[in-house]
């Protein structure tokens, strides 16, 4: 099965999202993964996904254009 292609929404999200997740990563002064500790890697994943999420939604909900 081909990876499925990331449409422009989900890419603008997904970078979105990588932003607050660095930004999470600056506030505990961390920026290698393999140091974290086991709940700041579950904090940083849930970082990434409750974003992704939530600037999808905003973006659809406000109709935003994909470019």
């Amino acid at each position: 099965m081909a990876p499925k292609s990331l449409s422009a929404h989900e890419l603008f999200a997904l970078d979105e999202a990588g932003e607050v997740a660095g930004a999470y990563l600056e506030s505990i002064g961390k920026f290698d993964l393999t140091q974290l500790s086991q709940a700041e890697w579950m904090e940083f994943l849930k970082t990434v996904l409750n974003s992704y999420g939530e600037r999808m939604r905003a973006r659809l909900l406000n109709h935003t254009a994909p470019f």
